[in-house]
C-alpha cells in the first residue's frame, strides 16, 4: 500500500508540475519529457502490470477530460503502455538503471506508434505526425534521460520507507 501511495504522490507531483508555467523551462528544440509517461512506466516497472495498467488508464482519461479531444485514445494509449511495461518489468530481474533507459525509451516510440495510428484511424486520415521532424526520438531520449533520476529517487524513498 504504501508504494502506492509513493506513486500517487509523484504523479500528482507531476500533473502539478506540468499545469504551471514552470513546465515550459524544461524545453529542447520545441519537445518536452512526457513526465506522466515516464511516471506510469516507472510505477508499473515497479508495480506490476495490473496496478501499471489500472495508473496507466486513470491517467490516460485524466488527460482525455483535460484535452477535450476523443475521449479514451490517451487511456487506451497508457493502458497498453503500463500494462506492457509492467510485464517486461516482472520478466527482468534487478532493478537496473539502463533497462529502464530502454524501457522508456520504447515506451515512448510506442506511445507515438498507438497514438499516431489512433489519430489516423479516427481523427485525420494518413496522419502520422507524431514521427514527423523527428520530435519523438528526441522525446524518447529526454524521457530516457529523466528515467534514471526518478527512479533513483522513488528507490532511495521506498526503501526509507520500507524501514
Amino acid at each position: 500500500m504504501k508504494k502506492y501511495l509513493i506513486f500517487i504522490l509523484l504523479i500528482s507531483v507531476i500533473i502539478f508540475y506540468q499545469s504551471s508555467p514552470i513546465s515550459n523551462s524544461v524545453v529542447i528544440r520545441g519537445v518536452s519529457p512526457d513526465f506522466l509517461l515516464v511516471a506510469i512506466s516507472l510505477a508499473a516497472f515497479i508495480l506490476g502490470p495490473i496496478p501499471g495498467q489500472i495508473i496507466g488508464f486513470i491517467i490516460g482519461l485524466v488527460i482525455d477530460l483535460i484535452s477535450g479531444g476523443l475521449l479514451g485514445i490517451s487511456a487506451f494509449t497508457f493502458s497498453i503502455i503500463g500494462y506492457g511495461v509492467g510485464a517486461v518489468g516482472q520478466k527482468v530481474y534487478g532493478n537496473n538503471i539502463l533497462i529502464t533507459i530502454t524501457i522508456l525509451f520504447v515506451a515512448t516510440l510506442v506511445k507515438a506508434s498507438i497514438l499516431s495510428m489512433l489519430a489516423a484511424i479516427f481523427l485525420k486520415p494518413g496522419y502520422f505526425g507524431y514521427f514527423s521532424q523527428g520530435k519523438i526520438f528526441l522525446e524518447a531520449v529526454l524521457n530516457s534521460l529523466i528515467a534514471p533520476i526518478l527512479f533513483i529517487i522513488i528507490t532511495k524513498i521506498e526503501g526509507r520507507v520500507k524501514s
